[in-house]
């Protein structure tokens, strides 16, 4: 199925892609694999999982993702989608086995599978000839060269914006719709409204009686607020052009692949960014958090000897002074619905 601007009514019918009607409060993103073209001891090749609710999103899957999963609470069957960034080995070929794995653990449910054309038929040619049973059905969107809006329902949309790389590749443009206003209790309360029932039918835009007459939801109700919005990239060497396309956003997860001193020294930076130009474009752009990822394996640990992930980080900072974090496999981080940006202890933050 290919999805392009045209065809939201038809995305809008699709039984997967209907609204959830819940605005989830907790939105977790989980990196799986955060090295750049192979692995290291301490690093997996592409993989992110973001998840709200009692399901999951992944974004890439590189080799040996599911045997990151493992050490994480994410369970295979309550996979909803994958988003493919673009064909590369170390983005998509540990989506097969993640698959067939999903079937082994008896999922019955269907997983829609976004990405760039070749895509289906890569999958679907692995599994025919390795014999590999699927136990649910697979739903495949292929997103046109130029990208395209890939899923509008109630709750979000999800916008695929064509990158700058050396084969077709995708960012994906998350943004969750409008909240409802903060409820005022104590103002309700003071209206003359009593706890319980009454409170649930203002939240529910209903009127109420008070004690000095009829309370409407405008009396306690505050206008409504935004929804979160976040860009999980794939490979791409311009972050600048990305964010002037998507307009502002509360989150990027961008790669860094290099240091520009390390791009001049090699002399081609390969379709991939640096820390400094993703600094720079989020500068630029008022992006109030950043997750930088996908980094060279010539980048040892913080603290080690030669080229680290510090100088990733210091290249960042020349530029940028907003919440930077460096991913690390494993590591959560949770966006509140305010746009604030959390991490767990295991994240690298400067």
């Amino acid at each position: 199925m290919s999805v392009s601007g045209g065809e939201i009514d038809d995305l809008k019918k699709c039984e997967h892609c209907q609204p959830r009607t819940v605005l989830f409060e907790s939105m977790q993103i989980t990196f799986l694999g955060t090295s750049a073209g192979a692995p290291t001891k301490a690093r997996n090749v592409s993989a992110v999982a973001l998840r709200r609710g009692g399901t999951w999103d992944l974004f890439d899957c590189g080799e040996a993702t599911q045997h990151r999963l493992l050490s994480t609470p994410l369970s295979l069957p309550k996979l909803r989608r994958v988003f493919i960034s673009h064909l590369h080995g170390d983005h998509c070929f540990g989506l097969f086995g993640l698959l067939g794995s999903r079937s082994m653990a008896g999922a019955d449910t269907a997983v829609d599978i976004y990405g760039p054309e070749g895509l289906e038929e890569m999958v679907r040619l692995v599994l025919s000839t390795s014999d590999s049973h699927i136990t649910y059905p697979l739903e495949f969107h292929t997103v046109p060269e130029g990208g395209a809006r890939v899923v509008e329902n109630a709750d979000e949309t999800i916008d695929a914006i064509a990158l700058d790389h050396r084969v077709t590749s995708f960012a994906w443009s998350i943004r969750e719709s409008e909240r409802p206003g903060a409820f005022d209790a104590d103002r309700a309360t003071a209206l003359g409204v009593t706890s319980g029932p009454d409170f649930g039918r203002l939240r529910q835009g209903e009127s109420v009686e008070g004690s000095a007459g009829e309370v409407r939801p405008t009396d306690v109700i505050g206008p409504k607020r935004p929804g979160r919005s976040l860009i999980i990239a794939g490979d791409n060497r311009d972050p600048g052009r990305l964010l002037e396309e998507s307009g502002p956003v509360q989150l990027l997860v961008h790669e860094a692949t290099f240091t520009e001193d390390a791009v001049e020294r090699i002399g081609d930076d390969r379709g991939h960014s640096t820390a400094g130009r993703v600094g720079k474009a989020a500068a630029e752009q008022g992006v109030g958090n950043v997750i930088l990822t996908h980094f060279s394996p010539r980048y040892g640990p913080s603290g080690s000897s030669g080229q680290t992930v510090d100088d990733l980080k210091t290249e960042a900072r020349e530029h940028y002074t907003g919440k930077l974090y460096l991913a690390e496999d494993f590591a959560t981080y949770e966006l509140d619905p305010d746009g604030a940006l959390s991490a767990n202890a295991a994240a690298n933050r400067s």
